[in-house]
């Protein structure tokens, strides 16, 4: 075979260098102008909306190319969110990740490098979780929770923060550490 001759590969699609046709670029580039995607959510949105799975998939080829599509980087921005907006444990940060698409092994070092990055430990994380959850509750419920040490009232809203720190992904440490830290910032804002 000569290198004019086409391989198989190339019979199947598109070739690569070739942009794919305006007809699923321009709605690709539309999702991606929302929000960042992983592969997998925007090979699903495009086949979603009826594209053939091989013009789906030189499309997804053609912007990773170009940088316009990086699971890597996605991952990043969404971990990097995820501490400042929403924190939770790096266990349940990879599983977001995971069931974005991004795999495993990515989400794994991502995770790492950015908590290593940005200077936090888990224990730092649920303390920051919780004083958010404080800073949303009413006073009645701040003041309960600085009552009486084993009240009923007390003890409610001590499980109501602990279970918010549980689904957040937080074990242990982590969570005592954020218990500690949503009292004290009940006792710093109803002071």
């Amino acid at each position: 075979m000569t290198a004019e001759e086409p391989t198989s590969s190339d019979s199947e699609g598109p070739s690569d260098s070739q942009p794919p046709s305006e007809d699923i670029l321009k709605p690709a580039l539309r999702l991606l102008s929302l929000r960042a995607r992983t592969v997998k959510e925007l090979k699903g949105r495009l086949k979603e909306r009826g594209f053939p799975s091989t013009e789906v998939s030189h499309c997804v080829r053609w912007l990773q190319e170009r940088d316009l599509l990086d699971d890597e980087a996605f991952a990043q921005t969404h971990t990097r969110d995820r501490l400042r907006f929403s924190p939770r444990s790096p266990f349940l940060l990879r599983r977001e990740l995971a069931l974005k698409g991004v795999q495993p092994k990515v989400a794994a070092e991502v995770v790492e490098h950015v908590l290593v990055e940005e200077g936090v430990s888990p224990a730092d994380l649920s303390i920051k979780a919780a004083a958010g959850w404080i800073q949303k509750q009413s006073s009645r419920t701040r003041t309960e929770l600085l009552g009486d040490r084993f009240s009923p009232e007390r003890e409610k809203i001590r499980r109501r923060l602990y279970g918010f720190l549980s689904r957040r992904g937080f074990r242990g440490d982590a969570v005592r550490r954020g218990m500690e830290a949503g009292e004290e910032k009940a006792r710093e804002i109803e002071g």
